[in-house]
Order: structure tokens, then sequence, then C-alpha cells
């Protein structure tokens, strides 16, 4: 930078002691401070941009992967991992952003944190007394990096400390890991609790520390499902027995809302697709069903005939969250299933009017049916919805048409209660989780294949990544089942490949 001498004279005074030439470099040192300043902070302006633009890579990247998956007429599962957890059934599951942790919720009240891609490596193979309980050709066991106590907060007066009279440790109490839900990028984690508490706690800096503690007096029970919203600044949680949904904004702390979504125990919960289709034309008559598929914005059909004409980047731009990299979900549409065999759908956007606790849509089972539902599972397009049943069936259901279901899916009947089901991308295969199997079905030509690895268990869950690249199932009860011995202790990662 070239400084003129007038530039001198007309904005500095030379202070005592100081000649022309010493203000002259005075400034020139200024000068080149502030360049440097500059050009470090066009460096970390440049290095934004670089950072926003991976990030936009990586989301397109998701993006055609997810859309190759929609495009599929077939897949192939390939189990590459038995994590062992040591006579604990794992209730809840997270995978974090970029495949870098992968956390379990169990029931010794531990919550283990894995390096997946460490595990996918192999880098912590299977003992040989551990390849016994596992099919032929798995090798890799969950590399684990740390574990921590899922912990109830005790008054003090319960707490004993070592001192020089009592020489035993602290020992924390400790609560199942019951509903749980990680933020993206692993900032911090929310754990559900028996006693209805929600932790929000460290999960990779100063892990395990408790930073604040969701509680309501009316709380009956345990949390048993979490989930943060879409911009992870929000989260929903639901108890078993409390059957209520509560909405909390993490920036305060506050409970936003607190509504009855059942009238018996609660055995799952999930929210509807944000992809779910707008299929109901102009001209029929708004219902409570028609709500569940309207869309923002009317748009009309020549609008959307363009839209779809534009390309398919378009079309699956909306399926991966651009920040999180997590499933979008639309979060007023809420499907919940109950032990009496209740599955219904609930519309939060009327939660401030009378109706509220009234479902919007209720699914009725079959005649033939015995009262009982572990799991429901919304269809990759958010049309349809899967309920596995204890009599060895699974039935499926057109929510445009409630009254009863619109297929019967029958396993044999020695393969027990099906406790977990989930929808592949191309929605013409599920895959159904039975006492003695895993199977994946295919609605189309109406036969199935067995997944190898489970044997023998309850399914809690069968977790499909944004990408349905990797399938990871748990086995355990949820809390739901007081029944012992209905774990295997085992969860297996597949790799799928399509075609």
């Amino acid at each position: 930078m070239t400084i003129e001498t007038s530039q001198i004279d007309n904005h500095t005074s030379t202070e005592p002691g100081m000649s022309e030439a010493d203000v002259f470099f005075d400034i020139e040192d200024k000068a080149i401070g502030f360049d440097e300043k500059f050009e470090e902070t066009e460096a970390v302006s440049q290095r934004a941009e670089s950072t926003t633009a991976s990030q936009d890579q990586i989301h397109s990247l998701h993006t055609s992967l997810l859309q190759a998956s929609i495009l599929a007429s077939r897949y192939s599962f390939t189990p590459k991992v038995a994590i062992t957890t040591a006579n604990s059934g794992v209730n809840s599951i997270q995978l974090s952003k970029n495949y870098n942790y992968l956390f379990l919720g169990g029931d010794d009240g531990f919550l283990r944190k894995y390096n997946f891609v460490k595990s996918l490596k192999g880098d912590t193979p299977l003992t040989i007394q551990q390849k016994h309980f596992v099919v032929d050709g798995i090798y890799n066991n969950g590399f684990i990096v740390s574990y921590t106590p899922n912990e109830i907060l005790q008054p003090a007066s319960k707490i004993k400390s070592a001192s020089v009279n009592n020489s035993e440790e602290y020992y924390p109490l400790k609560s199942k890991v019951l509903g749980m839900d990680i933020q993206s990028e692993c900032h911090f984690g929310l754990l559900g609790q028996e006693n209805g508490d929600v932790l929000l706690q460290g999960v990779r800096y100063k892990e395990g520390k408790i930073y604040h503690v969701f509680k309501e007096d009316d709380n009956k029970g345990m949390n048993n499902f979490i989930k943060l919203n879409n911009d992870e600044d929000q989260f929903f949680a639901a108890g078993y027995f409390d059957k209520r949904l509560r909405l909390y904004d993490l920036n305060n702390g506050k409970l936003k809302s607190n509504t009855t979504i059942g009238d018996s125990q609660l055995s799952n919960v999930e929210f509807r697709s944000i992809h779910g289709s707008s299929i109901f034309p102009k001209d029929h008559d708004e219902s409570d069903i028609d709500m569940l598929f309207e869309d923002d914005d009317d748009n009309d059909d020549d609008d959307d005939e363009k839209e779809l004409n534009e390309g398919d980047k378009k079309i699956y731009d909306d399926y991966i969250n651009p920040k999180s990299f997590k499933t979008k979900f639309d979060e007023n549409i809420l499907l919940t299933s109950q032990l009496n065999g209740k599955t219904n759908i609930f519309d939060l956007r009327v939660s401030n009017t009378s109706d509220f606790g009234n479902p919007a849509v209720s699914l009725l089972k079959a005649d033939e049916t015995p009262p009982w539902a572990l799991n429901s599972s919304w269809s990759f397009s958010g049309d349809k919805v899967f309920v596995g049943r204890r009599n060895a069936s699974v039935e499926q259901f057109d929510i445009r048409n409630p009254s009863k279901p619109e297929r019967l899916i029958k396993f044999p009947k020695k393969s027990g209660e099906v406790t977990c089901v989930r929808t592949l991308p191309n929605d013409n295969k599920i895959i159904c989780a039975s006492i003695d199997n895993i199977r994946v079905y295919d609605l189309e030509n109406d036969k199935f294949n067995i997944l190898p690895g489970h044997h023998g268990g309850y399914i809690s869950n069968l977790y499909l990544d944004p990408t349905a690249r990797f399938l990871i199932t748990t086995s355990g009860n949820k809390g739901v089942i007081s029944n012992s011995g209905v774990s295997t202790d085992l969860s297996f990662v597949y790799t799928i490949d399509n075609y």
C-alpha cells in the first residue's frame, strides 16, 4: 500500500519527539497490519464459502443416492457388523451427520457411542466366542468410543460421596435409555427416562454432563419417544403411560404445547414424511383426511406439471435436510399405535381446538385381528400405513379408506409377533421383523426373503439412514414389553445395494 505525504499532513499530527519520518513509518506499519487483517478475513470468508460449497456437494450426493434407491426395483442386504451390548437390550438408535458416530440407548442405563466408519472397516473384529452367536460372514464388531450413564438426578442428601469415613465411590442411579435423539453435529443429546424426565446432556464435548432437565409434574411415566424438529431448535416427547405429546423449545427450555394423542399405552409414534403426495382433486370436499394431503401453496395443475418436468434433482432435493442431512418430516401429521391395537393419525394443526384428542383418521383393524400393535410405519410416499400384529401378520392401510385394511400380509404362524415394520424407498418392499427372523417382503410378487443375522427376540428398531444405504437393526423391548429375555443383545449393520 502506497501512502502519500499529503495524507500524513491531512490526517495525522506529529506527537512530541516524533519526526515526520517516524510518523510515516508508524502509519505504514498500521497499513500493513490492516492488509494482514483484511487478508485473514478474506481467507476466513473463502474457507466459509468452501465449507458451504462442500456441504452443498455432500447434500447433492445424499440426494442422488436416495434418488437411486427410490428408483430401484430390488435391494440386496449384506450384514457387515454385529454389535454386542453385554446383556443389555437396545431401545433407541441414532446416527450422526456424515456417519461419524452411531448411538445406542440400552436397557442397562448407558448411552453407547460407536465410531461408525471404523466399525464398518473392521477395526474391532469379533472374538472367536462372539462369532458363535452370529451367522457366517460377519467379522466386525462395533468400535466403541465411549459410554455414559443416563443418570437420574437425586437430592443431595441421598448422594454418598467419598470421604475420610466413607470409602465408597459414587455410583449414579441410572435409568433405561428409552427415547433418544442426537443433534446432527453431536452438540447435545436428548435422553428419555423411566420417570418421565428428559435429559439434555453432552455427547461430544463434556460427554455425560447434564445441562438441563425437562420435567413436568403431570408426566405419568417413561418417555419412550423423543424427536428433534427439522430445525433442531425444538423437540417432541411422548410417554408410554402418559399418552401425551409435548413440544419443548430448546432456546429457553419452556414447554410450548402439551396435548393428548391416545387413550391407551403408546407403543409407537412416527411423523409423516414431508414428501407425501397431494392426490385429491380440486373439487373434492375437504375433510380431515384431505388436510393430510393438501399443499401449503395452491398451485394449479399446470404449475405442478411444469415443476416435475424441470428435472429429477428438483423433485428429490427436499427429501433430505441440507443442514442436518436428516430425512425431513411433516411436523403436523403424526401416526400412533397403541397396545390395545388402535392406530391413529393426528393433525397437530388443530391442537388449539376442542376436537384435538380425537384423531383425524382412525385405522380400524380387521375383525379377525387380535387387539395388539407394537409398531406401525408410514410408507415412503406417505399415503399408506403398515401395522405389525401379534398374529404373525402385517396390515396395510390406505388412509383415504381407513375403515378396513386394504391388504393383509401373513407370515408363518410360528414366526411370532411382528414387532417392527419399515418401508423401503421404492414403496414396493417392506422390512418386517418377527420373533424368529427379519423378512423383506415384496408387495408386487407377494413373497419374502429372510435377512441373515437376527433370530429369536424382539426387534426394537429398523433404522434406515437418509440415503437408504445402511440398515441397522437393534433388539430390545423399548420399555413397552415387560417380559424378560426378549432381547438378543445384538445389533446388526447391513449395507444395501440397489439395482
